[in-house]
């Protein structure tokens, strides 16, 4: 049995290892009701008045409840969580007769409906009236320790509707905080400010005084983080989840009428943290070995073989391949064993069958002859082959004891990485896969998906061309967070991180968090989408915290709060990414957005979807200057509908208005190009029209000049098929974010311009 030492520091830390130490020598992993009263009392956190009567015993001391006129009788047993449900809960009077006999039937009652619970006792409280079932009358707070993100704080409704509160408002009735960050000056702002906490902190035609007030939810929520953050001697967390359910107001204070009480379990030995600095060599490789290329067809090995060829990062000649037999394939020498290998390499690639990856690992580990490794295949943990996963994890941690620290990896299961103008391990040829050059030399992508990474990278070839396209997969070594902590170290001009994660190891949310926060400190934009938004399990689960806040929700809400850009669908993944990276140079001053559009339609559809712009109230001398160029049809207070009849020559001219306008502080710039008037098509041989979207004076290469000139955000919407793709490809290879709906650049513009 472990036995928890906690540090006597003062009376409540004293009073809470008796009574943690107590529960464990019982074998319990949860505390009694009344023990999770004083651990709450202990944290400054009220309780009602009570009192335990252990079985067996039929004294009945009830001087504590003197001048009650009600009760409550509770069943008291480790094995029940929620009472009501099965008859563990009784009213009556405070007379002594009624109590016994109150209690009595309670124990009845769930011996009935739970034939093997432990029955430890009852537990006698004074009766405190409340508006029960009323929103905003009933309070839940809670704290439970996330596998990867640490203590996570959340308040919401509480009561027997807390559930349905829950899944009503898919949990946005929820607030979500790091208990670590938790800073009541911050924090209870946003509580206020969320749709429950108005009902809460506010008078309402439900409630004419608010529920509560500010300062005593921000105690007892950084009550709830004390308790979080107490451990044993050993470093190891007391607690692994505190839910107070319902909270309510009386007397002018809060009062916790029941607790559950979880305590913690060991947590997972952390593996050593991984040697950051030789990140560098492997972005940055010089000299390169490729394991598990065919003599005689195009395998993985192979067509990553060719790829390096071509790459523009290694030295010449210092390009390897480790074959048993072969003394050259492509022209590039062979050696059979990696003891072979002429020299330490800054990288070596691993494309061979999962079977053979641990010998490999192990050869270039006893021979020093990599820096850095990227394991290719899959057939590890993520196939159920978790012995080879953990056997690569010793061999690896083994490593890190040497005074070099051992290579690191990155993989299994992944397709490397693609470093700007200096190499690509992916293996796709470049027919199939090509990389045009593009904006994008301060983003990083980063993708525990491989083929995530293609689609992405095939979807805005051309456009968006990050300095490093990284594809980590099961993080057996090197994980998301060691590469954001790389770049934010050793390369500090890169400004945009955008990252698909699956999934978090224990410990490394909490870590990836601290760095979000440092890099949105210094100005630069995270963009995360969290594969996985669907929470499994949560019917199951014996919490109401557990239930209504999923891990998705958790990763969300503290995501969001340190800084990141979180994206709910891959579209908006890619949009906001598009805008953060091509807009990057542009000076954002505020939320306040002109619009045009030469379709009705589409100024109602971003009236509509504004999400966090507001329509900037054009000042008379614009709508002047606007009103002197358009046709005499057009709406010219914003959003502008110019009407399909103005020419492109007008339409620029508008744009350029806007542009100077100072009330204006982004644009968007959306055009449906099948009207006649706007010179937007290619040339067409047989003399039909005669557009031409590549001269000058068209509107692609007119916006290109506004845009190239214009210091504010500008996003152009082409909505319209495929006819018109050339002009938007004339458009986004000179810079220019564009978007084929006028919602979807509403709402990229939005997420760029959000903290303004």
């Amino acid at each position: 049995m472990k036995t928890h030492e906690i540090s006597k520091e003062s009376d409540q830390t004293a009073r809470i290892a008796s009574i943690v130490q107590s529960a464990l020598d019982e074998g319990r992993s949860t505390l009694l009701e009344h023990e999770g009263y004083s651990v709450l009392r202990a944290a400054g956190i009220d309780a009602p008045r009570h009192v335990f009567l252990p079985v067996g015993n039929s004294e009945l001391d009830l001087s504590s409840l003197e001048e009650c006129e009600s009760c409550v009788v509770k069943v008291v047993s480790p094995d029940i969580l929620h009472k009501s449900d099965i008859g563990g809960l009784r009213f009556c009077t405070g007379d002594a007769e009624e109590l016994r006999r109150s209690v009595d039937a309670t124990h009845e009652a769930v011996r009935q409906a739970l034939p093997d619970a432990k029955i430890v006792g009852a537990l006698i409280v004074e009766r405190i009236d409340i508006a029960a079932n009323v929103p905003g009358a009933e309070i839940l707070l809670s704290v439970r320790r996330d596998p990867a993100f640490g203590p996570v704080l959340m308040i919401g409704p509480g009561g027997l509707l807390t559930e349905w509160y829950g899944e009503a408002t898919d949990g946005k009735a929820h607030s979500l905080f790091s208990a670590r960050e938790w800073d009541p000056q911050t924090s209870v702002p946003r509580i206020a400010d969320s749709p429950f906490g108005r009902l809460l902190l506010q008078p309402s035609r439900l409630h004419r005084q608010p529920p509560a007030d500010a300062q005593s939810l921000g105690q007892a929520l950084e009550g709830l983080a004390w308790l979080a953050d107490l451990e044993d001697a050993s470093g190891q967390p007391l607690f692994d989840e505190i839910e107070v359910n319902p909270v309510v107001l009386t007397g002018g204070r809060l009062l916790a009428l029941d607790a559950v009480i979880r305590l913690a379990s060991p947590r997972a030995d952390r593996r050593p943290p991984r040697p950051i600095s030789k990140i560098g060599p492997l972005l940055h490789p010089r000299s390169a070995a490729v394991y598990g290329v065919s003599t005689s067809s195009q395998n993985a090995g192979r067509i990553i073989l060719s790829n390096l060829k071509r790459s523009e990062g290694l030295d010449y000649g210092r390009l390897y391949v480790v074959h048993p037999t072969a003394e050259r394939i492509e022209g590039v020498r062979c050696v059979a064993r990696s003891a072979d290998l002429p020299e330490k390499v800054d990288l070596a690639i691993l494309a061979i069958p999962a079977a053979a990856a641990l010998d490999t690992i192990r050869d270039l580990l006893a021979a020093d002859r990599a820096t850095s490794m990227i394991l290719i295949p899959g057939g590890f943990a993520e196939s159920g082959q978790q012995d080879r996963a953990e056997a690569i994890h010793r061999a690896l941690d083994d490593s890190r004891s040497r005074e070099d620290q051992g290579p690191v990896l990155v993989g299994g299961n992944c397709l490397g990485i693609v470093s700007k103008g200096e190499y690509n391990t992916f293996f796709l040829p470049q027919y199939k896969l090509p990389f045009h050059r593009a904006p994008g030399d301060d983003l990083v992508v980063i993708s525990q998906s491989g083929a995530y990474l293609v689609t992405f990278t095939s979807n805005l070839d051309g456009i968006v061309f990050p300095r490093a396209s990284i594809s980590y997969g099961n993080e057996m070594d090197l994980t998301a967070s060691d590469f954001f902590e790389y770049y934010l170290e050793h390369e500090p001009d890169v400004h945009g991180f955008a990252f698909y994660i699956e999934g978090f190891q224990p410990g490394e949310g909490e870590r990836f968090l601290d760095l979000v926060r440092r890099a949105t400190s210094d100005g630069k934009s995270v963009c995360v989408y969290k594969a996985g938004q669907t929470a499994t399990g949560a019917k199951a689960a014996a919490s109401h915290t557990a239930s209504i806040a999923g891990d998705y929700e958790v990763v969300r809400s503290l995501l969001s709060d340190a800084g990141a850009t979180v994206c709910q669908t891959l579209n908006m993944f890619e949009d906001v990414t598009k805008i953060q990276t091509m807009l990057r140079t542009k000076v954002q001053t505020g939320r306040r957005v002109g619009v045009i559009t030469n379709a009705g339609f589409e100024a109602g559809a971003i009236s509509d979807h504004l999400y966090s712009l507001e329509l900037a109230e054009f000042s008379a001398t614009t709508l002047s200057d606007l009103e002197s160029i358009l046709p005499e049809i057009a709406h010219c207070p914003n959003p502008i509908d110019c009407t399909p009849m103005t020419r492109t020559d007008a339409f620029i001219r508008s744009v350029e208005i806007m542009v100077a306008a100072p009330e204006v502080d982004a644009l968007v710039v959306s055009a449906v190009p099948v009207t006649p008037a706007l010179n937007v098509l290619t040339p067409d041989l047989s003399g039909e029209h005669r557009e031409n979207a590549f001269a000058m004076k068209s509107l692609p290469t007119e916006l290109i000049r506004v845009f190239r000139n214009c210091p504010k955000p500008l996003v152009v919407a082409i909505d319209s098929g495929r006819l018109y793709d050339p002009a938007v490809l004339v458009l986004e290879k000179a810079g220019v974010p564009v978007y084929r709906k006028i919602d979807r650049a509403s709402r990229a513009l939005s997420m760029l311009l959000r903290e303004r």
